[in-house]
């Protein structure tokens, strides 16, 4: 099984998010790893790999075969309109060039993310849904420069629903199949915006189970005559919990069995040793049957025995007397009375010879927040197994034996008290050392980081922005830098200098500031204030809004959330599709792709004029430029064509200056031969 951070109580079925939607069994699947490529779809070379994977056995590698076959994708069922949280660890291989998670469909607010180095390295997305199947892809190169063999390795591949919305309460909770014993309880479904996934029951306010997602559940375990109070509560995929269900109340019916066992007789004791013994005894008897026997030391219940004839007894003290009784338990919950009582000495202790107390207790590496301990060894007439360290006369751990300790987590300037305890293995302590006094060093740095300067903000929407500065400076080092709107803090940036804001409102000011901090928790000044006013709530363009008079589109920017079609319905999973012709003064491409200097660059492999004539041969195409058949699928990217196009000018500037240096050779061999 894949790392995956869950709690294993019951956490590990709820938690902040939703289930994983990679949910196929393969190479890079986190809880259902498996040796396959089961859910990802490719021309190219795709395979389940064993080389150096993230977490588990497998990751998942794609080799690049031709230019329509360097990639592979995923797609999954999802909701409109809902966010997901996508991870996915990625890094490059021993042949790669710039490979990429580019081309999504399916989403919004994703952008092309290059994977970099050869280290294994986790991408988040947080991204909305614009069509219920989106597509997520992973490309070996860019179309220029791209080249047969280019690889890249994906694990450990995690899709998560953001689900805040919690279900509605559980209804017409009722009871049937009451017995003095037990009950079954059924209710109405719950709501929710996207599933219930179970049930949670509670009775008298203390949870006894999950139905599984049914409506039912069985209750056992319960008292004759006894009223109980049940609730249930609906959970969804994210952990989300519904409010509590109207209360059922139900009382069990009288038992039908009111005999008490008989009981126990001959308690008896065996391998008594200083510290605990074994019990035994002989059946009860009862009218229906004996389930259970409850023990008891010195009138205090200890334990049951499961049914069995026989108890073991530990942590006991040596050289000390213990009165034992035994109870019998029927199914119906009747105790018989107490059998005789057992009286029982434990043996004399092997070892009580406590060890010596440490001696010369030191201290060394005092800093202003921790420092060493050390001392000399106690001597035992067993062995010593343990030391427990002592600050100020609590415990603060045990060295495992060693003869040395670290503290940490102190305060600057402030002394402190130390003593150490020997102990056996019979749990013998010697005495306390003598105290050790040690004051801590003053802190190193009060010196507070510079304040963050030149702040900015980008991407200003209605209800959101991205701010940016320039790096503060400390005389140690800045850690992080704390963010304050209208004077209030709303979080960290974790060393980063760029913070997303989200929940403002459309067309407001608001003031921010940055303050910078260092690992000794000196804060700069603040930032000069900057005032940002973000910007009106845009409106949606639909057809039924298009040409209403009361909708300004010459005084406003049109802004869509989703796919917008001018003379079609079907835009294929672009975000603009025209069926016809257009016409703009300017059109600029922002290209993701990199620029073909390379051509010019001393390491560029040029083909050589055979190599290209054969190509041309077999395939019918330059090197590089897709074929007829390929634009015919695919169409062509104004980007990525024009790129193709200048790889071509600039290699065939290189091939003319080729032929111009072999003319100028041949021109100077005629030259030579006329003289």
């Amino acid at each position: 099984m894949k790392n995956f951070c869950v709690f294993l109580l019951y956490l590990s079925v709820w938690s902040a998010f939703s289930q994983n939607l990679h949910d196929d069994a393969n190479a890079a699947s986190i809880l259902n790893e498996a040796d396959a490529t089961t859910g990802w779809n490719s021309n190219a070379n795709i395979t389940s790999s064993t080389d150096n994977p993230f977490s588990g056995n497998f990751c998942l590698r794609v080799v690049a075969t031709g230019l329509s076959a360097r990639d592979m994708s995923y797609t999954f069922n999802a909701v409109v309109g809902q966010q997901y949280q996508i991870s996915i660890w990625a890094r490059q291989g021993d042949f790669s060039f710039s490979p990429a998670f580019a081309n999504w469909t399916g989403f919004q607010g994703f952008s092309t993310t290059v994977i970099t180095g050869t280290t294994w390295t986790e991408y988040n997305w947080t991204l909305t849904a614009t069509n219920t199947s989106p597509l997520i892809r992973v490309y070996t190169a860019p179309i220029s420069g791209w080249q047969v063999g280019h690889e890249v390795f994906v694990d450990n591949v995690s899709i998560l629903l953001l689900d805040s919305e919690s279900p509605s309460s559980p209804t017409n909770l009722n009871s049937s199949n009451v017995t003095a014993t037990g009950l079954d309880l059924g209710w109405t479904a719950a709501t929710d915006n996207i599933g219930v996934v179970d049930y949670e029951v509670f009775q008298d306010g203390q949870s006894i189970g999950l139905s599984g997602g049914a409506l039912s559940f069985s209750v056992g375990s319960l008292t004759a005559n006894t009223q109980y109070g049940f609730t249930v509560v609906a959970l969804d995929a994210a952990g989300n919990a519904s409010s509590e269900s109207t209360e059922l109340l139900v009382t069990t019916l009288s038992s039908s069995d009111s005999t008490a066992p008989t009981a126990p007789t001959n308690l008896n004791s065996s391998n008594i040793t200083a510290s605990g013994l074994d019990l035994g005894w002989s059946a009860s008897t009862d009218n229906v049957g004996v389930v259970n026997y409850e023990v008891f030391q010195d009138g205090q219940s200890i334990g049951f025995s499961g049914g069995a004839l026989s108890f073991s007894v530990g942590n006991l003290t040596a050289n000390t007397q213990y009165g034992f009784m035994v109870v019998a338990l029927d199914a119906a919950g009747n105790a018989s009375s107490a059998s005789t009582e057992l009286l029982v000495t434990t043996l004399f202790s092997s070892d009580s010879t406590a060890p010596t107390a440490p001696t010369n207790l030191n201290s060394s590496n005092i800093t202003a927040s921790g420092l060493d301990l050390g001392w000399s060894a106690s001597t035992d007439n067993v062995g010593v197994v343990n030391y427990e360290v002592f600050q100020d006369g609590q415990s603060i751990g045990f060295s495992g034996g060693a003869l040395s300790f670290s503290v940490g987590n102190l305060t600057a300037n402030t002394q402190y008290g130390f003593t150490v305890v020997a102990f056996d293995a019979a749990g013998n302590a010697s005495s306390v050392s003598t105290e050790l006094l040690v004051t801590t060093l003053s802190s190193s740095d009060s010196i507070a980081p510079t304040a963050p300067s030149e702040l900015f903000a980008n991407n200003i929407t209605a209800n959101s922005l991205v701010l940016g500065w320039t790096a503060s400076s400390d005389n140690v080092g800045v850690v992080n830098y704390e963010v304050f709107q209208d004077g209030q803090s709303i979080g960290f940036s974790s060393g980063a200098l760029s913070f997303s804001i989200g929940g403002l409102t459309a067309e407001t000011d608001y003031g921010f500031t940055v303050v910078a901090l260092d690992a000794a928790g000196n804060s700069s000044a603040a930032s000069s204030e900057l005032l940002v006013t973000t910007s009106v709530n845009s409106i949606n363009y639909t057809s039924l809004n298009a040409n209403l008079d009361t909708v300004d589109w010459i005084g406003r920017d049109l802004f869509a959330a989703r796919n917008i079609g001018i003379g079609t319905t079907n835009t294929q999973g672009y975000r603009l599709a025209v069926a016809g012709n257009m016409i703009a003064e300017e059109v600029r491409v922002a290209l993701q792709a990199s620029w073909p200097d390379y051509v010019f660059d001393s390491t560029y492999k040029l083909p050589s004029l055979l190599e290209v004539k054969n190509h041309i041969e077999e395939k019918g195409h330059l090197i590089n430029v897709p074929s007829r058949s390929e634009v015919l699928e695919r169409g062509i990217g104004l980007g990525e064509m024009n790129a193709v196009l200048l790889e071509k000018i600039e290699e065939l500037t290189l091939y003319i200056l080729q032929q111009e240096a072999r003319i100028q050779q041949l021109e100077e061999k005629v030259e030579s031969f006329k003289n």
